[in-house]
């Protein structure tokens, strides 16, 4: 007789599972598990020819006790359930060579095929016996549907990450949210402190890679669930009003809920393309309405600003990116500075915090060339006077781009004075010495490094060896001399990689220009 264990914590389900088993054109005697310790202990006990378990049970995950099989019970076949079955999940079951694996809902039939194929029984047509029918039966999506809420609250308040990794959070709950409803995708938008703005930080719109990720209040629909305290918004698809649920983004249907934290609203759940036309029903807002509740623990206000602030960074550093990408001599020079400058800032000794600091003010330092005109931008020669005074404006035009985002206040100053020079001749605001931010003094040099040791239309990369003479012979008046020093022992040492290759090229000798051409027409720090 064959002995087979069933692992199910819902007792309605359980039954149901161990009636089916028995129909196995075979004698099989099914034993039944609410719980993993009872399991352990009943394997223990005797010899078990197969288990049938659900994923998630009331004191943890089967997988860890499918681990330790492994290891004692390798041969015995072991079916998985579950009713949300994540890609994670799913891959640590394939590490642990499961190669059962049913999703719940399933009928009988189903779950009699597998088992015949993971105990190797004859699965002759002829020789089977038809399923009889179990007085539960009739229930059974009822109560798969009751057995994946309970695994959804579950993973809701057991497997949520914590507040210190907001966007983490945001994606889980995402997830979960979809889960709940069967939608085909969503996204979850937080306010900026003015409350004006909505900023996206977890999405999974597939076929909207490009949208907006922020955009203001009055360009989406939700304004009524934030100023009226409406509790949702549905959209159906046989709904004639707009299906546009994000700018951009139109959608079959959709279904929005408000985010509150501490009792005040700061964003919007909205879940698209849901399985069923039909309007929510009360358990299924209950259950998201738990969920955005959860979310309220999870999250503060800091956390939350501080994740916003991430992502309108994200989002700045892209701007320079495509701003780069349209020449290709200047193509990530703001990362490398970006790079360049922490590592500046790390040998001079400066704290985790400033570093970082540092680093975003050097990704950044050319974002107000977004304001420059192509004509002016790509120019593939040597600026006249009037082109030059409009180049110099950049860094005034990037301080005007951050100068309502308190998050960047300190990157703000690298961004502005970034071509200030020591000797107080640089620009826009002619500040000397130490009256130049000392993180832009940094940046400064970076600048300045790459700019030298990349190729640009006007001419090829300088080597290194150059660059450190011009850096030294200009160290007091246009650099700080204590970044140069720096600068140099880091370059001494092979820690900075350059496109410039070695002596000048012929292309050199066809366009020749001297180190003074090139620090007086601002192409070598531009």
């Amino acid at each position: 007789m064959l002995e087979v264990l069933v692992l199910e914590d819902q007792p309605a389900v359980r039954e149901v599972i161990a009636e089916v088993i028995a129909d196995l054109n075979v004698p099989v005697h099914v034993g039944q598990a609410a719980s993993l310790s009872e399991a352990r202990i009943m394997l223990e006990d005797q010899h078990w020819d197969g288990l049938v378990t659900d994923l998630s049970l009331g004191d943890g995950i089967s997988l860890d006790l499918i681990a330790e099989l492994k290891n004692e019970h390798a041969a015995m076949p072991i079916i998985l359930v579950s009713g949300f079955l994540s890609q994670e999940r799913l891959q640590e079951a394939e590490k642990l060579n499961v190669k059962h694996i049913l999703s719940k809902p399933f009928d009988s039939e189903v779950l009699l095929d597998c088992m015949r194929k993971a105990l190797l029984l004859d699965t002759d047509i002829k020789a089977v016996k038809k399923p009889s029918v179990h007085k539960d039966e009739r229930l059974l999506p009822e109560l798969f549907e009751m057995d994946r809420r309970l695994g959804l609250l579950y993973r809701m308040f057991d497997e949520m990450p914590r507040h210190h990794d907001v966007s983490a959070v945001c994606s889980a709950a995402l997830g979960l949210a979809m889960e709940m409803v069967h939608a085909q995708g969503g996204f979850l938008a937080l306010f900026q402190r003015d409350r004006k703005k909505m900023i996206m930080v977890a999405k999974r719109l597939s076929s909207y890679e490009d949208i907006a990720l922020n955009v203001d209040l009055s360009a989406t629909p939700f304004q009524p669930l934030i100023d009226t305290g409406k509790e949702y918004i549905e959209i159906l698809p046989r709904d004639t009003l707009s299906k546009s649920c994000w700018p951009k983004v139109e959608v079959e249907q959709y279904v929005a809920i408000p985010v509150s934290l501490q009792g005040v609203h700061m964003g919007v759940l909205c879940l698209t393309d849901r399985e069923n036309a039909e309007p929510l029903k009360s358990e299924e807002r209950h259950m998201l309405g738990l969920l955005v509740k959860k979310l309220d623990t999870l999250l503060d206000n800091r956390a939350v600003h501080a994740a916003l602030a991430d992502s309108m960074n994200e989002t700045l550093i892209a701007l320079v990116r495509s701003l780069e990408a349209r020449d290709r001599y200047t193509k990530d020079h703001s990362a490398r500075v970006g790079e360049l400058s922490r590592l500046f800032a790390e040998e001079l000794g400066l704290d985790d915090k400033t570093i970082q600091v540092i680093r975003t003010g050097g990704l950044l330092h050319d974002i107000g060339k977004v304001g420059v005109a192509d004509a002016v931008l790509l120019k593939p020669g040597r600026y006249t006077e009037q082109e030059f005074a409009i180049m110099k404006a950049h860094p005034a035009i990037g301080d005007s781009i951050l100068k309502n985002m308190d998050t960047l206040s300190r990157e703000r100053l690298m961004v502005r004075h970034h071509h200030e020079r020591f000797d107080g001749r640089g620009y826009p605001d002619g500040l000397a010495g130490e009256d130049i931010p000392f993180e832009a003094r940094i940046v400064c040099v970076a600048d300045a490094i790459d700019a030298m040791t990349t190729h640009r239309v006007y001419r090829m990369a300088r080597p290194l060896s150059f660059c450190m003479e011009q850096l030294k012979e200009n160290s007091g008046t246009q650099f700080d001399s204590q970044v140069v020093d720096v600068a140099v022992s880091v370059i001494e040492r092979g820690l900075v990689d350059t496109q410039a290759k070695s002596v000048p090229t012929v292309q050199d000798v066809l366009m020749p220009l001297s180190a003074t051409d090139l620090l007086s027409s601002g192409a070598l720090h531009v």
